[in-house]
């Protein structure tokens, strides 16, 4: 029962870039904290039975590089256009094509700023820190005391982060070493309902410590910092919420909500910049033209996923069940 959720997630970033905000804390963040936690039930999920990896990172890449691409184009199309952002402004560095086109480069923006100037896709740096998690996963996830101790490591770098002790952006939020532990706890929700190993005894005093960790980091975080507050809310709601979610009976009508989070989450900026060309500025005080960016982003959602997702499904399917 996670499409919803999905879905949510998705146009809470979507509306994260025009503007929409509670009390100037950005809507964007926790909800990709909470993508991370998805992501790692997920791929828990996936390597239990251990898959052959090529199956694995074969499944893994039509999740994503299709819709990907698709919106990419999409994004070259609206700049090609005309569009003007500070995102498409680096259009003339071949490097910084060869970096969009790549993924995995984006993540590291924050350490290389050049980066960030030619992103059709701007949200797709997440998607580098994703394939970086996949790459890194079979060998963390094979082993449940590698699991922990790389939890707790990177917990405790993305609490140095939260608490002022390192830059919070880069180390608290975008970064693996950061954010692994995202990735990890959602990996070991999954393995605590789902497998046959001891969860009471032998792990309630780690959850707890894990808990209580968190906890701490978000209290006393220096909020002023970039995201700090929203990293610690997003992790500290999608943990449970995820654990409940995960209980919950699969339905038909969430698996098509499930299908449109992925595009939402990769068009919606070629959506605002088409408006923008049109004279139309989304934002929260225009509710109208609001409305429109939110009809259109999930039009176009549903356009790229049955050009570029729905044909690879099969396939999905079949490597999955080996």
């Amino acid at each position: 029962m996670f499409g919803t959720l999905r879905l949510v997630l998705a146009l809470m970033v979507a509306l994260s870039h025009v503007g929409v905000s509670v009390r100037g804390y950005h809507l964007g963040v926790p909800a990709v904290v909470v993508f991370l936690l998805l992501s790692g039930y997920v791929v828990a999920a996936m390597l239990h039975p251990r898959p052959p990896l090529t199956h694995f990172y074969a499944e893994r890449a039509l999740r994503l590089l299709p819709a990907y691409y698709a919106a990419f184009a999409l994004g070259v199309t609206i700049w090609l256009l005309g569009a003007q952002s500070p995102f498409l402004q680096g259009s003339a560095r071949w490097e910084l094509w060869l970096a969009a086109l790549l993924i995995v480069p984006l993540n590291y923006a924050t350490l290389w700023p050049a980066l960030d100037t030619f992103t059709p896709v701007p949200p797709a740096w997440s998607l580098g820190l994703e394939i970086t998690f996949y790459l890194l996963a079979p060998w963390l996830l094979a082993c449940r005391q590698r699991t922990w101790a790389a939890l707790v490591a990177t917990l405790a770098l993305g609490n140095a982060a939260q608490l002022g002790l390192l830059p919070s952006d880069p180390w608290g939020y975008r970064l693996l070493p950061g954010n692994l532990y995202i990735f990890l706890t959602g990996a070991l929700l999954w393995q605590a309902r789902n497998t046959a190993q001891p969860t009471s005894a032998a792990l309630r005093w780690p959850w707890l410590a894990v808990a209580a960790t968190a906890l701490a980091a978000g209290l006393l975080g220096r909020w002023g910092q970039p995201f700090v507050l929203e990293v610690a809310l997003g992790y500290l709601i999608g943990v449970p919420l995820v654990a409940w979610l995960g209980r919950q009976p699969r339905r038909r009508w969430d698996d098509r909500l499930a299908d449109l989070a992925y595009p939402v989450f990769l068009g919606h900026f070629a959506v605002l910049w088409a408006l923008q060309l049109a004279g139309i500025q989304p934002s929260p005080g225009a509710w109208r033209a609001l409305a429109l960016y939110l009809a259109l982003v999930l039009l176009v959602a549903a356009v790229l996923h049955g050009v570029a997702q729905h044909p690879v499904v099969p396939l999905r399917r079949r490597l999955r069940r080996t």
